[in-house]
């Protein structure tokens, strides 16, 4: 009587119901996949979508160049600013700082070191849109003393009382009234914060006036793209106008740029940047291995259901012969398919829900599965109609055309469809040999990068940070007090530590005209023998000479070479820091070129200097009494800054964050390509288990005739075997060439030909597996007794 009839959809699905089983979870499986990966690309692509004002909001950043080479630098100082809505009233509306920072909040006996600070212009949450659960927009950041805390501060501080009104206090010294509470920050934020206090806590500060003092994000609003256009057309003279004379004096320029709000996100590139950055990469890699999943789910629907045609034939028939038409059929058939993708996405969506914190922490994200969003249910909705005509549509078609006359009579189906099988298990597999060996190749290179010989001592590093008053002042007998233990072997004070903080600066040669750029490191007497530097050309820094305790340097290989003199020639000669103020930097000596920052990038001209400004104190330790070392440490710490926390990281550690995007990719390989094979086996074990039962009696027979069960197995697995090795074929070249342009953005990085063994583990692991997987049917089948495989 119906078009569909759902009673008969489930008393099939039941009847069939390993082959249901198999296409509900080889759904929910590839659904669970492919709601992660939607939310989270969702979360990243979405970026800063939520401020009301986004495609009015541009960074100004400052473009330099490093000897040749362009580069862009996220940070400008307080100055520019006031200056752009001043030199371009018509067309800046507003202006806004950000300058992030971190410090140690107190509240009575609440002490803690927040790493999420920012001090931002009163404007603050007009300019953006940050959502605030208490205060007005307008007046929140009004006072010279205000915060705004975010919720999960508040009660962390103030437990379930009224934060409002209340004092914290900075760095032990510094009071400011909460005014404000943030609803909870969006996480697809390029600034991620957990406090805002006003920025006209630097007026107090010469420096904060100072033109070369960059450390802040200058942001400006402009009405329309032509304006921006405009503007950036005239700021090559805006720069001339306020840094002409400094231009002139070191031989340099630098230009500004606009940045639009929506770009900052994944524009990795920028240096000196205190934005949170995604990865457009991975973003892409990730949407096409959740699209990936989902063909291999409907390939295996698509398989299972041919395979079940064989066993619906007389059924297909007898119903042809009552009068049911064709359509009716299909529909029957479509309604089967839709049947199990909506129980599939049920469980999906339970599953999906329930794992979410656990796959936040293990990949490192902060995002939420948002149901009740329009863009998700729209979704939904078109994977389930694509899914629906991609997996349910074939087999539908493929039942309903079946000859009544062929099935009563107890006929084949036609042989050609089971070469769509093949190019579907072959695809499938295609895609699952692709991921590994992509993981494979990915390890590869994260072990590279974690292995590679830095040219410096990495081990036993411990770095202290040196962020407040009391140890600042009291920084070099904090280094003579731990030199005192004998677990202790070097102390050094650094501007900026390997892998981390470098700034650029350009330097007047004796006897060269023109400028050179070089990153710049300041630091003691003790910092080369610390890290192990080997000192090719000249001597090292030298405290029992009088003149290292003034201004002498060092270069690297790189620098020399772009300098283009001798080490012969260019020790001796003077140097001048014109944006410093700094003269008569006398070279010293040429040190051996080493990784002082990321391998994705090639080693750059430095200069190491004496200065007793610093960042950080590095401290080589004994490594075997690594946790008495930290605890002596800590003990002098806190004996010469009570009022401070210590914080440090070990080298080893913070070298490694280096590379968390490449240790995020490695991860998403690792586990989709699990998933990959294990759907690829699942829709291989569903075909095996049909291609043993099509050929019961056949495999009777055999056993009557003496085959025995390895060879009834090879049999059977003979083809699923050739087709996983085409798969393989097909995928060698797409990984290689995949892997070869993900490789490009490291300056340091594997060569793909020393690793074809990776190529033929994944080939090899496939056919394992799909062997396994076949083996465990066929043997079943192989075992039976052939009086009841002749006789039925």
């Amino acid at each position: 009587m119906f078009l569909f009839d759902p009673l008969l959809t489930l008393r099939n699905l039941a009847k069939h119901r390993v082959t249901t089983a198999i296409n509900i979870f080889g759904f929910t499986l590839g659904l669970v996949c492919a709601f992660f990966l939607y939310f989270y690309l969702w979360d990243e692509l979405t970026n800063d979508d939520f401020h009301v004002k986004k495609e009015q909001i541009y960074r100004a950043i400052r473009v330099s160049d490093l000897n040749g080479t362009p580069y862009n630098i996220g940070v400008t100082s307080g100055p520019y600013a006031a200056a752009l809505q001043n030199d371009f009233p018509n067309a800046v509306a507003n202006t806004m700082r950000v300058q992030p920072e971190n410090a140690l909040v107190s509240y009575g006996d609440k002490k803690f070191n927040e790493q999420q600070l920012v001090f931002a212009d009163p404007q603050f949450f007009e300019f953006f849109s940050f959502p605030l659960l208490v205060g007005d927009p307008e007046t929140v950041l009004k006072n010279a003393n205000s915060v705004v805390i975010s919720s999960e501060m508040a009660n962390k501080y103030f437990g379930e009382d009224d934060p409002l009104g209340e004092i914290l206090e900075l760095d032990n010294e510094f009071p400011f009234q909460v005014t404000g509470v943030l609803a909870e920050p969006p996480s697809n934020s390029h600034l991620a914060f957990d406090m805002v206090l006003t920025i006209s806590f630097y007026d107090r500060y010469s420096w904060f006036d100072d033109w070369w003092n960059n450390g802040l994000m200058t942001y400006v609003q402009i009405p329309t793209p032509a304006m921006a256009d405009q503007i950036e057309g005239q700021l090559s003279g805006f720069m001339e106008k306020y840094f002409g004379e400094d231009f002139e004096r070191s031989g340099t320029r630098m230009s500004l740029a606009l940045e639009p709000l929506e770009d900052i996100y994944f524009n990795n590139s920028t240096r000196y940047d205190w934005a949170r950055h995604g990865n457009f990469q991975t973003v892409m890699i990730l949407m096409v291995v959740g699209i990936a999943i989902l063909f291999i789910a409907c390939f295996n629907y698509v398989n299972l259901s041919i395979a079940q045609s064989f066993l619906r034939v007389k059924e297909v028939g007898v119903r042809k012969v009552l009068g049911v038409s064709r359509k009716r059929l299909t529909a029957q058939f479509l309604g089967e398919s839709l049947m199990v993708l909506m129980i599939a996405t049920l469980f999906s969506v339970g599953i999906a829900e329930a794992l979410n914190p656990a796959f936040n922490a293990y990949f490192g994200l902060e995002f939420e599965l948002q149901w009740t969003s329009s863009s998700f249910w729209l979704l939904l909705t078109m994977m389930v109609v694509i899914i629906l005509l991609v997996a349910g549509l074939y087999p539908s078609s493929h039942l309903s055309a079946i000859s009544p006359v062929v099935a009563m009579r107890g006929g084949k189906i036609s042989s050609g469809k089971s070469a769509i099988r093949k190019v579907l298990v072959t695809s499938q597999f295609a895609i699952s040999i692709f991921l590994i060996v992509a993981t494979l190749l990915i390890s590869a290179q994260q072990h590279y990068l974690n292995n590679k010989d830095l040219g410096f001592d990495r081990e036993a590093v411990i770095l202290v940070n040196i962020d407040n008053r009391e140890i600042r002042s009291n920084r070099q007998t904090f280094k003579e007090r731990l030199l005192s233990n004998a677990n202790i072997q070097s102390v050094s004070h650094l501007s900026g530590e390997p892998g981390g903080f470098h700034d650029t600066s350009g330097f007047l040669i004796e006897g060269i005209n023109e400028s050179n750029r070089m990153r710049t490191l300041f630091t003691d007497q003790d910092f080369i023998d610390l890290f192990g530097l080997n000192v090719l050309e000249g001597r090292g820094f030298d405290r029992n000479v009088d003149s290292d305790t003034a201004r002498v340097m060092l270069i690297n290989q790189k620098a020399l070479d772009e300098i283009g003199l001798s080490a012969e020639a260019i020790i001796g000669r003077s140097a001048d820091m014109p944006t410093w103020g700094i003269t008569d930097l006398k070279v010293i000596g040429v040190i051996e070129d080493y990784h002082f920052s990321t391998l994705k990038d090639e080693i750059e001209p430095l200069a190491i200097m004496l200065n007793p400004y610093s960042r950080k104190m590095a401290i080589k330790v004994n490594a075997t009494t690594l946790n008495n070392s930290l605890m002596f440490i800590d003990e002098i710490y806190r004996d010469l800054s009570p009022g401070f926390p210590m914080t440090y990281q070990f080298l080893d550690d913070q070298l490694e964050t280096l590379y968390l995007d490449e240790q995020k990719q490695a991860r998403v390989f690792t586990v989709f390509s699990m998933i990959s094979i294990f759907l690829a086996c699942l829709g291989i074990f569903g075909l095996a288990a049909y291609a043993a039962r099509l050929r019961q009696k056949e495999l009777g027979i055999r056993k009557v005739l003496g085959a025995t069960p390895s060879q009834i197995i090879r049999l059977i697995s003979a083809d699923f075997v050739r087709m996983v090795c085409i798969g393989g074929l097909v995928a060698i070249p797409g990984v290689w060439y995949f892997i070869n342009d993900w490789l490009n953005a490291f300056a340091h990085r594997i060569h793909l030909s020393d690793h074809w063994g990776q190529f033929a583990i994944g080939l090899i692991l496939a056919i394992l597996i799909s062997l396994l997987t076949v083996s465990l049917k066929t043997y079943q089948a192989a075992g039976k007794n052939p009086v009841h495989s002749i006789r039925h």
